[in-house]
């Protein structure tokens, strides 16, 4: 969801367009879009284990499809705001929302796995495309003193999607098959497509800027050389096959950065990371937090199936409880942080996650649910609390001028975090399974286990990097 409200700082950028008509309407079409967005990312979770069923393969492999799904959206997202410029926001919209309606019809077709992800890669395209150019068509015209409301009207959909889309995504998996979780979206979609036809006004191409096509060419292709790398591994391709994707994507970000040092309006600003509070908050403390989250949303929802035996309904309503905890949250986060400030809160929220991972290496199928519920409950309301903290930190000491920029890199390496998250603990798990399994490459307890154990080492270096951080910082936010 953040990736959304950040983007959206964008309307920084260039003069302030004329107000729009129904302003109310057209953020509930970009929230209705953002709803399908939202949803298809939480519905796909419980049903991995189902999936890798269908095509014959392990969960761990299914990993690909999801972590392919996050790792296009990053890369796409700083050509989003330069095609709506270049294009027009109504045409990238509407264009956005047939492509990703489109490519869920190819996942839910799907034979085989490597069709299925090339299906979802393909929808990343779409997802990178679609609600953060809606959200910048309206907001951009959008009177301040209507800013707050209208905000509202985008956010709350996507909100109500995490909380509905697990059990959703378990329902239509136990009673109908794994393939309505993406057939849902073609309805959903059509009628997108027609109320932003019907209600966004033209606009006349408007790019003043020169696309950085070179710095988008390195930077993607050592995203996917390095996320190929990491997948080969979880999926036992061949350890010289998979190091040297990995080898080739180092190079090649070697020579984005070299490149985006040298580019006038790169589409990486590394600038930006001289900014102390920003490099804490997307970097040194912000990363190895968004590694554990896309971590533990693909560890807990397999791991009620796989290592627990529960049906993918049951799971998907047990992840809903995670996720409800991240919604419930939201409504005092920002007064926490106003209370206690943002270090002690960062600190305190990371310590917190450490100890949830800890619990979640206790519990086992016979754990109870009036404990297991509270422990999903309170590990989305933390992880929400610090999401809060470092998405309004990013722009402590941001220049007014380079909020836009911070606003797409921001959105950018989010998404790159949670997609690394869930290839990195795919790995674990597999390597787990080898080792642990003699081979035999079935996931255990044991498994699962390790990967928490993985991601309590990630968050425990977020801790460090809190607690160096000043304590003034972001003070003047509050």
């Amino acid at each position: 969801m953040n990736k959304h409200l950040d983007v959206t700082n964008d309307m920084a950028n260039g003069e302030a367009p004329k107000p729009v008509r129904h302003p109310t309407l057209l953020a509930l079409i970009v929230g209705g879009a953002f709803f399908m967005e939202v949803l298809d990312g939480s519905i796909i979770a419980p049903a991995v284990p189902e999936i890798a069923r269908s095509f014959d393969t392990s969960a761990v492999a299914v990993s690909a499809g999801i972590s392919s799904y996050l790792i296009t959206v990053a890369i796409f997202i700083p050509a989003s705001a330069w095609l709506s410029e270049r294009l027009g926001a109504r045409n990238v919209f509407a264009c956005a929302i047939a492509l990703f309606t489109l490519s869920s019809i190819m996942c839910g077709l799907s034979g085989t796995l490597t069709q299925f992800t090339l299906a979802r890669i393909v929808q990343g395209v779409g997802g990178a495309m679609m609600s953060p150019v809606g959200r910048i068509a309206v907001l951009r015209r959008t009177e301040k003193s209507e800013m707050l409301r209208i905000v509202a009207y985008l956010s709350w959909p996507g909100l109500t999607a995490f909380i509905v889309g697990p059990p959703v995504g378990g329902f239509l998996t136990t009673m109908l098959s794994w393939r309505w979780i993406f057939f849902i979206n073609i309805p959903i979609g059509l009628v997108g497509i027609a109320l932003v036809l019907i209600f966004f006004d033209r606009e006349p191409a408007n790019a003043k800027r020169r696309f950085d096509a070179l710095g988008f060419v390195l930077t993607g292709g050592a995203l996917a050389c390095l996320m190929y790398g990491i997948e080969g591994i979880s999926r036992h391709a061949g350890i010289v096959i998979s190091a040297g994707f990995m080898l080739a994507g180092a190079l090649l970000g070697a020579a984005a950065l070299r490149h985006a040092n040298r580019h006038p309006t790169p589409i990486l600003p590394l600038t930006l990371f001289k900014i102390a509070s920003f490099r804490t908050a997307i970097l040194l403390g912000g990363l190895p937090f968004r590694l554990v989250s896309g971590a533990n949303g693909f560890l807990v929802p397999v791991m009620f199936q796989v290592a627990f035996g529960k049906s993918a309904l049951d799971a998907g309503v047990l992840f809903g409880y995670f996720l409800a905890g991240d919604l419930v949250i939201k409504v005092v986060a920002n007064r926490l942080i106003r209370w206690f400030g943002f270090r002690p809160m960062l600190i305190a929220t990371s310590l917190s996650i450490a100890a949830s991972l800890v619990a979640f290496m206790m519990i086992d199928r016979n754990t109870p649910l009036p404990l297991l519920i509270p422990l999903l409950v309170a590990s989305g309301a933390v992880r929400s609390i610090q999401f809060t903290a470092l998405n309004t930190i990013v722009y402590a000491d941001m220049p007014q001028e380079q909020i836009g920029n911070a606003s797409t890199l921001n959105s950018m390496l989010q998404q790159l975090g949670f997609g690394l998250g869930v290839g990195l603990a795919a790995i674990v798990l597999a390597v787990s399974s080898q080792w642990h399994g003699g081979g035999s490459g079935a996931l255990t307890l044991f498994d699962f286990r390790a990967g928490y154990a993985f991601c309590l080492v990630l968050i425990l270096l977020s801790v460090g990097v809190y607690v160096r951080m000043p304590a003034q910082t972001g003070a003047h936010m509050r």
